[in-house]
């Protein structure tokens, strides 16, 4: 190869590296689901999925742009190359990781379900039975409620939002949520969350719910996959994840 073969192909290299480096990583998460995304009155995104978000990609050294979408459509997005990555509590599942795959896991938890103060209810679905339990759709709680719940007589409501869901326990149109604990605890910190209890069994069966949450890429993206699961063993070294994780909880989310 001549030396202005060489000169050319270096060119093109440098071309291809600086594009890189210009090119944001368009990130989406919810938007609509506290503490994990929030949208601000200006239309811009925090809570703990976003920081999370934000911390990866300090440490990866690449510039990032983070949108909101709704959770349905998440996965769709991702593999119509619409998004790059997907930062929004998602459970890691057989079913999705057909589809998708994931970063190692950075969050934990279980589900559980809210209803208004006082209910004499136990929460499994033999004493739901006639009760309705709202439930946000694409979510494993939606595919949960309809595998064991459902059969039992329990009537579902499903909603685009858990906003919308927590409006309608409140006023009594539902008789229950159904939703990720650290979410319940928002919703209890919220100025109406006075009039609502967590109650029920503690929901985590692994068919379901997964091994905890992770981060959703392309599945061609490996590179970006070791990437991000790179950084996220950095910020849970540093200190950087516990920093992030007790501004939103009480506990520790990764548990």
């Amino acid at each position: 190869m001549n030396k202005r073969s060489i000169a050319v192909l270096a060119l093109l290299a440098a071309s291809s590296q600086s594009v890189l480096a210009e090119t944001a990583l368009r990130i989406v998460t919810e938007g609509t689901f506290p503490p994990y995304s929030m949208t601000r009155a200006d239309g811009s995104l925090t809570g703990f999925d976003v920081d999370i978000a934000k911390a990866l990609c300090s440490e990866m050294k690449v510039k990032c742009e983070i949108k909101a979408n709704d959770f349905e459509g998440m996965i769709p997005g991702l593999i119509a190359k619409k998004f790059d990555v997907a930062v929004a509590s998602m459970a890691i599942t057989e079913e999705r990781k057909k589809a998708v795959a994931f970063s190692d896991k950075y969050q934990g938890g279980y589900s559980t379900l809210i209803g208004k103060v006082g209910q004499k209810l136990d929460g499994s679905p033999a004493s739901m039975k006639g009760k309705i339990i709202g439930i946000q759709q694409g979510t494993i709680q939606a595919n949960y409620a309809r595998a064991k719940y459902q059969p039992a007589g329990v009537k579902l409501s499903t909603y685009s939002t858990v906003e919308n869901a927590f409006l309608d326990v409140v006023s009594g149109r539902i008789d229950a949520l159904m939703i990720d604990v650290g979410g319940a605890y928002e919703l209890k910190k919220s100025p109406k969350g006075k009039l609502v209890e967590m109650f029920g069994p503690k929901m985590n069966d692994v068919k379901y719910f997964g091994t905890g949450s992770g981060i959703a890429v392309r599945k061609d993206d490996k590179v970006l996959l070791g990437k991000i699961n790179t950084a996220l063993k950095t910020i849970l070294a540093n200190g950087s994840y516990k920093k992030i994780n007790d501004q939103y909880f009480d506990y520790n989310q990764y548990d």
